[in-house]
């Protein structure tokens, strides 16, 4: 299970949850590529048991929401086109 973050731009209490949406999450697992940048598809819950992966929310000014989301990651995206 690795651990996550990522910045939302809304509420919390108003964060649609349970619906793909796409995301820049930062990798929190301590190890080599910590604080590494991921673009990717995900689903998030609030409750922190339901997907594999542990996500904590930041507010826009970076605030860190108290209690722990879970995570699923879809799909991997790129940021650079392919082809380019």
């Amino acid at each position: 299970m690795a651990t996550w973050d990522t910045y939302i731009n809304v509420d919390f209490k108003d964060m649609p949850a349970e619906q793909e949406r796409v995301a820049i999450i930062r990798d929190l697992t301590p190890n080599k590529y910590k604080y590494r940048s991921t673009y990717a598809q995900v689903k998030i819950s609030k409750d922190a048991t339901k997907y594999p992966e542990q996500l904590w929310i930041r507010l826009g000014r970076g605030q860190l929401v108290p209690t722990p989301c879970s995570m699923e990651i879809v799909e991997l995206k790129s940021v650079i086109p392919a082809g380019l």
